[in-house]
């Protein structure tokens, strides 16, 4: 999730999730290009020069709302669902395109990570994506971002067609678009955002037609939101161009039992300013480090198409940094390493063993459990469920005294929506669950 800079600050300033800075694309180049060392540092154009661009593969992007129309974007494949998952009290849905920067920023940058074209503004740097060939499905859960909610966390305004709450049937957007990317062929799925909604069966229905969930961790150290904490996902640190993960709001770096993958996260050149969609800034977290993860997975993807998504996550973790292959060893600050593209595309994952070796298949109370996933395996017609229990043992719940919370508990950008109880915004510091 990427952090913010100045929304909410007068309310309460220790809940801001980070800084982005402008830079004006006026300004002198090298300081915007300062803002892709890690497209430099992670050879992505060598992969490009080599034929490998994420041509062929299908990536799913659940987010903000989006500005496909803004430079770097123009001539990109970007299928943009309608109408989001949110509706107003008519029954009129709230649109999934917008050109106001607090709604589409988050979004529009996220997206760039992966499919930007290069083109840039006059006077600008270009932003180009790590897989700017694939064909990326975008999907907007949680369409309205105007931090209103009611009792439970959850926005007054987002609601079902019907008229009904948003989780009233017992499932929330985010949770509906990880399955409607599922049933639209995705191949990978990046999100950048958390909640304590729970997406588990979407999750499920993933892992079910083998598909790799991809997901930003929390900005702070100590905080646990889904779907970056669930069995599976890989969770994804951002780290700067000194190689040192970020630090959180307390100072301290932001480590995590749930971390799985870094990634390059600060200090990443963005599209657009509240100024202008021609102006360009840096900006910071893990909601950019991720699509960077999701992207560079798709040029493997493209690469070894018989690949499967066990096999590319097997792969995501044996080839980390630049010592090559290597058995993997996980730590809770990097999780098993800095993504390296160049490692991974010089090893066929096939050679891995066609398990998803970051999910626990023992354990009948992790969310999605393995049950879940047989479950969705047969309602999906991918075969019968394998010794499935009569009853699910442990359906997973929120951790204790968590209300259902809209998405972008954990925003990027300006994007943002916490808590408010008596009028004071509250951050929701949950305690951390192993995976290891």
């Amino acid at each position: 999730m990427a952090r913010a800079s100045n929304l909410f600050a007068a309310a309460l300033g220790a809940v801001l999730l980070g800084l982005v800075a402008a830079v004006p694309s006026a300004a002198v180049a090298g300081t915007a290009e300062s803002g892709l060392w890690w497209f430099d540092r992670g050879n992505i154009q060598a992969a490009h020069d080599a034929g490998f661009d994420g041509s062929g593969v299908k990536v799913a992007v659940i987010d903000s709302q989006i500005n496909s129309d803004v430079i770097g974007l123009r001539g990109a494949d970007v299928t943009v669902r309608e109408p989001s998952y949110c509706f107003d009290a008519s029954g009129s849905p709230y649109p999934t395109v917008s050109t106001d920067y607090v709604a589409a920023s988050h979004a529009t940058n996220v997206v760039s990570m992966i499919v930007g074209t290069g083109e840039a503004p006059a006077g600008g740097a270009p932003v180009k994506g790590v897989a700017p060939g694939v064909e990326l499905l975008f999907y907007n859960a949680g369409a309205v971002l105007d931090g209103v909610v009611d009792d439970e966390g959850v926005d007054e305004e987002c609601l079902q067609e019907d008229g009904t709450r948003m989780g009233e049937d017992g499932r929330f957007d985010l949770d509906r678009a990880i399955s409607d990317a599922v049933a639209d062929g995705a191949d990978i799925i990046s999100i950048s955002n958390g909640s304590l909604t729970d997406v588990a069966k979407g999750v499920a229905e993933a892992y079910a037609k083998d598909v790799v969930v991809v997901a930003g961790m929390p900005n702070e150290d100590g905080i646990a939101l889904w779907p970056a904490a669930l069995n599976g996902v890989v969770a994804v640190q951002a780290f700067g161009e000194d190689g040192k993960i970020q630090n959180g709001e307390n100072g301290k770096p932001n480590v995590s039992d749930d971390v799985i993958i870094a990634a390059p996260g600060l200090d990443l050149l963005l599209q657009g300013t509240s100024d202008s969609w021609d102006a360009q800034e840096l900006g910071s977290g893990t909601s950019f480090a991720t699509p960077i993860v999701a992207g560079m997975l798709a040029v493997v993807k493209q690469k070894y198409p018989e690949a499967t998504a066990g096999q590319l996550i097997q792969s995501l973790i044996h080839n980390t940094g630049t010592k090559g292959e290597h058995e993997p060893t996980w730590d809770d600050a990097a999780g098993y390493g800095a993504a390296s593209l160049t490692g991974m595309l010089a090893v066929d994952p096939s050679k891995y063993p066609d398990v998803n070796p970051i999910f626990d298949a023992d354990d009948p109370n992790a969310s999605p459990s393995q049950w879940m996933v047989d479950e969705a395996k047969a309602a999906l017609g991918e075969g019968d469920s394998t010794a499935s229990p009569t009853t699910e043992p442990g359906a997973a719940e929120p951790p204790t005294g968590a209300s259902a919370m809209a998405p972008w508990l954990i925003g990027g950008g300006v994007v943002l929506v916490l808590l408010v109880v008596g009028g004071i915004i509250l951050a929701i510091v949950l305690a951390r669950r192993s995976r290891r």
